[in-house]
């Protein structure tokens, strides 16, 4: 129960601190290229904010131990799969490019599971051969929630990106919505 108190706190203080860091202002960098690159891929925009904002906090010079690039964190193995079949071109460390290639992966993952974001941002985390053999196993359904995912770190991914997806859109007023 503790735990669970102390969990909850922190979502609380997370929400405080998003609801005014969140709201437009210099502190959310990136956020015309996300918006355009979103709308030309027909993904949510709140939902790319809340991936970058998990995933780099908008350091656009983030490199995790596993070698993922950028806002996004992409890996470069993947970023080049996506780059040839979205046709971008550029480096990783470059806004632009981050974005727009982990917003038409992203878009990809939605798709292959029929727009269900828990499993594809859980593919966006572990990749979707991870989540397809999970679901092959009875391990994941598309109707699982969050605490069933059976990797701790993907796990937290997708439960921090959905909290603060749910508070962009708390905060920014829906779907798709643009800041005011």
């Amino acid at each position: 129960m503790r735990t669970r108190r102390r969990f909850l706190g922190a979502i609380l203080l997370t929400a405080a601190i998003l609801a005014l860091m969140l709201r437009p202002h210099p502190a959310v960098p990136y956020q015309r290229v996300i918006w355009r690159v979103s709308a030309q891929e027909h993904v949510d925009p709140l939902l790319i904010v809340a991936i970058v904002r998990t995933e780099s906090h908008f350091r656009a010079d983030a490199v995790s131990r596993r070698g993922a690039v950028g806002l996004m964190q992409i890996v470069p193995k993947t970023a080049g799969w996506v780059m040839r079949k979205a046709h971008v071109a550029g480096p990783l460390t470059d806004p632009s490019v981050n974005v727009a290639v982990g917003t038409w992966y992203v878009r990809y993952l939605l798709r292959r599971y029929g727009g269900n974001r828990r499993l594809a941002l859980a593919a966006y985390n572990s990749g979707p051969e991870t989540v397809d053999r999970w679901m092959r196993t009875g391990r994941l359904t598309p109707r699982s929630a969050p605490a069933d995912i059976p990797y701790a770190e993907t796990r937290w991914f997708v439960t921090r990106v959905l909290v603060t997806y749910d508070l962009l859109r708390w905060a920014y007023g829906g779907p798709g919505s643009r800041p005011v």
